[in-house]
């Protein structure tokens, strides 16, 4: 019998958070960024940004960042879950709370490289736009848009 993943909640930010927020872009977000120190890394990476955070058993698991500022052509800038917590369905749960508060018209990039998130976002319904893409200082990325 499959058992469905626990709930988490899903809120808005606060600066309690921070700490917990920037430990999560340490880990997780590496791949992605490289090293991450401390709570300004945090704060710089999502400065002017709609910040989500999942929440279990009163622990921050994860949190997504969301730039808004092309509204309403939302860029989904960061979405990470603790490594300790992946494979709990909290992403799936992030983000289905950003595609409520801030679809239809959103997008994100990722790294080619990344398969287990290009994989993540596919099984979301999100579709990869091969004629939008590039190169950073990461490497290769793909523009991934959400389906409505």
């Amino acid at each position: 019998m499959d058992s469905a993943p626990a709930m988490c909640l899903i809120r808005p930010f606060s600066s309690a958070d921070t700490q917990s927020c920037t430990a999560i872009l340490a880990l997780a977000g590496r791949d992605a960024f490289g090293p991450v120190a401390g709570s300004a890394a945090f704060t710089a990476a999502t400065q002017g940004e709609a910040v989500l955070v999942a929440e279990r058993g009163g622990i921050v698991t994860g949190f997504a960042a969301v730039y808004t500022g092309d509204a309403p052509d939302y860029f989904l800038h960061h979405l990470y879950v603790h490594p300790a917590h992946s494979g709990q369905g909290i992403g799936a749960q992030l983000l289905a709370a950003v595609v409520a508060c801030y679809g239809p018209h959103l997008s994100l990039k990722t790294q080619l490289a990344n398969t287990g998130a290009r994989r993540f976002y596919a099984r979301a319904g999100w579709v990869e736009d091969a004629a939008d893409c590039g190169v950073d200082a990461i490497g290769a990325w793909i523009r991934v848009r959400y389906r409505q």
